[in-house]
């Protein structure tokens, strides 16, 4: 199994701008198999293949049950190349990143995006998520563009697991709005490491 990457072994990796995947590309399905089964085995809702040392354009949803992020399910998502096309409405949760360790924060994401992507055969498909998929697919496409959950934190926390299954049995996922217009916030980057140069 792939190793994990995290914001204490290498964070400038983590901060790059993952690739477009061109097809043909030979090593996507053994990619996909390799971050399939690393979401598949963790405690984790979703991923994006940077997160273990594939800097591509690929993301796997597992579950998107803001309850559990430990059920595997059956309406597994993939997505090659997505491109968040438009965004409305408002949600709240508080975040967690394997790669991100013990880094938590309160974030406000779109209720509703509709996303561009390929399928592992290069098929482009454009679809509409709501609710907590959108926010799940928020969260790993910023992955792909460097992006972590801190940088657009509205509250931002450092804590324990215990206190974080506490926090989120208080403050569970938040609907503010469905239909509202939505832009994110000035990015304020976080860095545990003042030698990353962040733009």
């Amino acid at each position: 199994m792939r190793k994990l990457v995290t914001i204490k072994e290498d964070e400038a990796f983590l901060r790059q701008i993952s690739k477009e995947v061109i097809f043909p590309d030979v090593e996507l399905t053994k990619d996909f198999e390799d971050l399939k089964e690393y979401t598949l085995a963790n405690k984790v809702f979703a991923m994006a293949s940077v997160q273990i040392g594939i800097p591509k354009r690929l993301i796997f949803v597992k579950n998107t049950d803001p309850t559990d992020h430990t059920k595997n399910g059956s309406n597994h998502i993939t997505m090659v190349n997505p491109v968040i096309l438009s965004k409305k409405g408002k949600t709240e949760f508080l975040e967690g990143c394997q790669s991100c360790l013990q880094y938590w924060a309160v974030v406000e994401r779109p209720y509703e995006i509709v996303v561009r992507f390929q399928d592992l055969k290069g098929t482009e498909h454009t679809e509409k998520f709501e609710g907590f998929s959108a926010t799940v697919l928020s969260h790993e496409i910023d992955h792909l563009d460097g992006i972590f959950h801190m940088d657009r934190a509205k509250t931002f926390i450092d804590m324990d697991e215990k206190d974080r299954k506490s926090y989120r049995n208080k403050n569970p996922y938040k609907i503010i709005s469905k239909d509202c217009p939505f832009e994110y916030a000035p990015i304020k980057k976080f860095t545990q490491n003042p030698d990353i140069k962040i733009k």
